[in-house]
This record gives structure tokens, C-alpha cells and sequence, in this order.
């Protein structure tokens, strides 16, 4: 099968497949158990819980060393769990012929970082795997041919490819990356502009593009491309941003061990945002094994794994980023947001607190948040001050000390704060929702607020809070018919949010369905809201009747 078919056809997952054929026979005791492990395993892989999968495979290979479908399931845990040593463990067991894909990737990128890039090629050109696994293999190729000086081949392969999405800027950069390996600057430059315009946000690629114009002259030229809005949210960035400044180096040198590392991890971004973590996290490792100093790969690997609700695996890779790491304070700052998830306040503030004294704007930004998300917004509000001197053109800045104001009673300051924001970037959902749902809940600038609500929603159709906020707009406002139709659409946006179900009984209790008004507020109630008691007793009661408004549409 082509890769072009490959890439049309959905990622694979391995099955268990009984034969029907013969007479059953119950297994020995030995035989169920490495079953019953495998089985475990199997389940707990499907279940994203990595780091059990590999346990439960590699009880079973005590047992059964020779196993291939063990050795499979035990190297690609292992890795999705970031676990490279247990990873290579078990691909040691696989043979030189047929060994899992996974397994041939390991060795392949071992070889690879050890400059054996004719041994590793001679891997990947055996490897058979599904389609995933069998990209992660075509990334690696690419840096096989260039480090076999066949730069031509790679841009033979890569451009029929460059228009598919969403891999097309994935392989722009490695185009560009390649020939400025193969020292062909003027032809990667463009192709890294072409990259650079395209649609994937590639920070490690950003550097090495601008690793070029430095080397070509180009210093100044390189500053403008490290301090875009998009790229000077990045600390790697940012730092290269200022080596790039003195006319210093913004990356170290290519080698195909790094060309590779770097592809690798925009692999693993797509999968990410296609929602197959486990074939993201096992890339990402990889990358880890091309070119051990890619904390950009950590910090994804930890993202993810925070996704999945496994922060001790999160909390772990994060370990690894330490000074003089570019990555290393917002390392420190994931590791503080983990703490507040797993409801450990005061391990959380200690981190935030640590970071923040180090001066890092970002660190003491990230204080304030968990600050504000923990609602000690006496806390918060001085810090996001001390920010503002700072910065005061951030407009996120202002919107965050706006809403600790609010929330403080503080409303002529938060609404001062909230103005200026939009005088700053007039376009933002976010704030235009917060400042025209506050205007409305106070009673306050109704037509003005509705119409920020209008905006927002226009700009921001498939946010249930956006949506949830215009509904009730119009239900402060009277119009019950345009209330419910949007607070349910709000709701069909984000069914777990207790706000938007007590908003929704609220619409049907004043359009007379009084049965489903109780259910909704009954749903409420069991996603824990913050003013249950108040829940409770429309439950019990209704609402109170009001006197007729006006529409808001008269």
C-alpha cells in the first residue's frame, strides 16, 4: 500500500481474534494467566493507562519471553508511558526479522542518534506496521536519505505530500530543514518562508529557520520572525529571540538524529489534535531517543498525559526539564497546574511561589491564575497589577485583573479593566463575554451588552458559554423564545456545565414546562455547582412570579 493510501486510511489498533475451528479446550494454568496479562494489558492500553499495560505485558513475557504479540504490546506501553528504558527492554527481545513496528522504530532512532544511519534505514526499510507507525518510519527515512547525501530524493518524496493536510506544513519544514542540513541555504530560506505561512505552528523548525538567517546575515531579519505574536508566546523562542539579537546562534547544529527528533514531534502534535494519544506519546519518546536535549517533546508528552488524568506520568517527564532549559519554568508551572488539579493547593502555590521568584513574567503570571482559580483573589489582583507595569499593553492582563476585581465587588475598577482590554484588542470573545454578561446580570448598558453578546457568539459560535451567556441575555431581558433557543443550544455545547442546565431550567419554568424546569435544575445539581443550596430551593419551590417584560427584540 502507498503511503498516500496510508495516510487516507485510519490508524489501526491491534485485535484479539479466537479461532473458531477445532475443539475448545480450557487453557493450562500457565497458558491463562499470560493471557489473562495480555488481555489486562490489551484493556489497559485501549484505556490510555499506559504505564498498567506495560506492567501487565511484561509479567506475561516472564513467562513467555518469545511472545511477539507481548513484546508489541510491552514496547509500545512502554513508550506511550515514557518509559524509554523499559521500551528498549523489551524491543531487545524482538527478533532481527519481523520484529514489531514499534520495536524497529526504537532501534532504528537508537541508531540513528549513534550516526548509524545506514543501520537504521535498513530497519525502517523492513518495518510493517499500520499507518501511524508506518509515518513515524517515513519521518525517520527522510533523515536516512539526507544523511546519505540524497537531499534531492527527500524533496522528490516530501512535495506531493506538502498540500495534504495536516501534515502538508509538517513536510514543508522537513523540505527545509533537509536542504539547509544539505547547506543549499537559499532554497531552504524559501522553503522555510513557505513553512512559516503554512498552517502548523512548529517551534523547534521556527528555530532552526531563523538559525539560518542568522548565519546568512540576516540577524535583524531573524528577531522580527522569533518576536511574532505567535512565536514570542513560546520560551524557547523568546530565548532564541534574544541570542539571535547579539548575532548569536538560535539553534545548535543539524544532524540527522535532530532532523528526525524535530519531525517526530510534529507528528506526535497531529495525532494529538486527532485524538490518538497513544501513537502521540510513543512519537513523542522516540523523538526523546533521536535527540535527548528536545524539552519541547516533554513538555507535549506531559501535556497530554495531563489529559489523560495521569499527572504522576506527567509530573515525571517534567522532572527532566531543568535549567538551563529554556522550557524549564513553564515545566515548573505545568507541575504547579497539576498540583491544583489533583486538589493539592498548598504543593501547588509552593512551585508557583519558587517559579515566580525567579522573575519570569510567565511565572508570576501563572501565580496569579492558580491564585484566581483557587478564588483567593485578594492574592491575585496585586499581582496581575505588578504585571500590568510591566506589560501594560497585554491586553489579557487587564480581562484578568478585571474579573479578580468583580469577583472582589470591586465593579467600576473591573469594568474599567474590562474596556480597556477591548481598547487593546477589540475582538476578543472572552472578554466581550464576560464585560456584556456582567452588564446584563446588573442590569446595567442592556442593548450594549446585548450586542457584545452578538459579537461574541458571531466570533465564537461553538463555545456553550458564549452561547449560554446571549440566551441569558434575553432572558433577563424577557424574550423567553429566543432564550431557550439558545441556552439550548449553549447546553447541547457543553452538557456538563452545571451553570448552563440551571440556566435551562430557569427558561422552562418561565415558558410553563415545569417538569423538565425540575430535571434541569435536578441535572444541575449533580455536576456539583457552586450555588447548590439556591439549586435546591427552586427545586423545591419554582421560581418566583414576575411581571411581564419587555422583549428584548421590541
Amino acid at each position: 500500500m502507498t503511503l498516500l493510501k496510508r495516510l487516507a486510511a485510519s490508524v489501526s489498533v491491534l485485535s484479539l481474534a479466537a479461532c473458531a475451528t477445532g475443539t475448545w479446550s480450557p487453557p493450562a494454568p500457565r497458558e491463562a494467566e499470560t493471557y489473562a496479562d495480555h488481555l489486562v494489558g490489551r484493556v489497559a492500553n485501549l484505556r490510555q493507562d499506559h504505564a498498567a499495560a506495560a506492567d501487565r505485558y511484561f509479567q506475561a513475557l516472564q513467562r513467555e519471553p518469545n511472545n511477539a504479540a507481548l513484546i508489541e504490546g510491552a514496547v509500545t506501553a512502554s513508550l506511550a508511558s515514557g518509559n524509554l528504558d523499559r521500551a528498549r527492554q523489551a524491543a531487545r527481545m524482538a527478533p532481527r526479522q519481523g520484529a514489531p513496528a514499534y520495536a524497529q522504530l526504537l532501534r532504528a532512532a537508537d541508531d540513528l542518534a549513534r550516526g548509524r544511519a545506514r543501520v537504521a534505514g535498513d530497519d525502517l526499510n523492513a518495518l510493517e506496521g499500520n499507518a501511524a507507525e508506518e509515518l513515524v518510519g517515513r519521518m525517520m527515512q527522510v533523515w536516512v536519505q539526507a544523511g546519505d547525501d540524497n537531499v534531492d530524493g527527500v524533496i522528490a518524496d516530501l512535495t506531493p505530500l506538502a498540500s495534504i493536510r495536516p501534515y502538508g506544513g509538517l513536510f514543508t519544514y522537513q523540505q527545509a530543514m533537509a536542504l539547509d542540513f544539505a547547506g543549499r541555504n537559499a532554497e531552504a530560506l524559501e522553503a522555510y518562508t513557505e513553512a512559516a505561512n503554512g498552517p502548523m505552528f512548529l517551534p523547534p523548525g521556527v528555530e532552526h529557520h531563523a538559525d539560518l538567517l542568522v548565519r546568512s546575515g540576516s540577524a535583524q531579519q531573524a528577531v522580527a520572525l522569533l518576536q511574532s505574536e505567535q512565536n514570542r508566546a513560546n520560551p524557547a523562542l523568546t530565548a532564541a529571540a534574544q541570542r539571535a539579537a547579539s548575532n548569536e546562534r538560535t539553534a545548535s547544529a543539524l544532524t540527522p538524529a535532530r532532523g528526525a527528533a524535530v519531525a517526530l514531534y510534529g507528528l506526535a502534535a497531529i495525532y494529538d489534535q486527532e485524538g490518538d494519544a497513544t501513537n502521540a506519546l510513543a512519537t513523542l519518546s522516540l523523538s526523546l531517543a533521536l535527540d535527548p536535549q528536545l524539552d519541547a517533546s516533554r513538555i507535549m508528552f506531559a501535556q497530554i498525559q495531563g489529559k489523560l488524568d495521569h499527572p504522576d506520568l506527567a509530573r515525571s517527564m517534567l522532572s527532566h526539564v531543568t535549567p538551563p532549559s529554556p522550557y524549564a519554568a513553564s515545566a515548573r508551572m505545568m507541575e504547579a497546574w497539576l498540583y491544583v488539579d489533583a486538589d493539592r493547593p498548598d504543593e501547588a502555590l509552593a512551585i508557583a511561589r519558587a517559579a515566580a521568584e525567579s522573575g519570569d513574567l510567565r511565572a508570576k503570571r501563572t501565580l496569579a491564575d492558580i491564585y484566581r482559580n483557587l478564588r483567593r483573589y485578594d492574592d491575585a489582583e496585586p499581582i496581575y497589577s505588578q504585571l500590568i507595569e510591566a506589560q501594560p499593553t497585554e491586553w489579557r492582563l487587564f480581562f484578568a485583573r478585571g474579573a479578580a476585581r468583580e469577583r472582589l465587588g470591586r465593579w467600576p475598577e473591573a469594568e474599567a479593566d474590562f474596556r480597556h482590554a477591548l481598547e487593546l484588542s477589540p475582538e476578543q470573545p472572552d472578554v466581550m463575554n464576560y464585560l456584556g454578561y456582567t452588564w446584563i446580570d446588573r442590569g446595567e448598558h442592556m442593548q450594549e451588552g446585548l450586542a457584545m453578546l452578538q459579537r461574541a457568539a458571531a466570533l465564537r459560535p461553538m463555545s456553550g458559554a458564549i452561547i449560554d451567556s446571549l440566551g441569558w441575555a434575553y432572558f433577563r431581558m424577557g424574550d423567553y423564545p429566543q432564550a431557550l433557543t439558545y441556552i439550548e443550544r449553549a447546553v447541547e455545547l457543553e452538557p456538563a456545565d452545571a451553570v448552563l442546565n440551571d440556566h435551562l431550567g430557569d427558561v422552562y419554568w418561565r415558558v410553563g414546562r415545569r417538569i423538565e424546569a425540575r430535571f434541569q435544575w435536578q441535572r444541575a445539581l449533580s455536576l456539583e455547582p457552586e450555588s447548590a443550596e439556591a439549586i435546591q430551593a427552586k427545586v423545591e419551590n419554582g421560581l418566583p412570579d414576575v411581571p411581564p417584560s419587555q422583549s428584548a427584540t421590541r
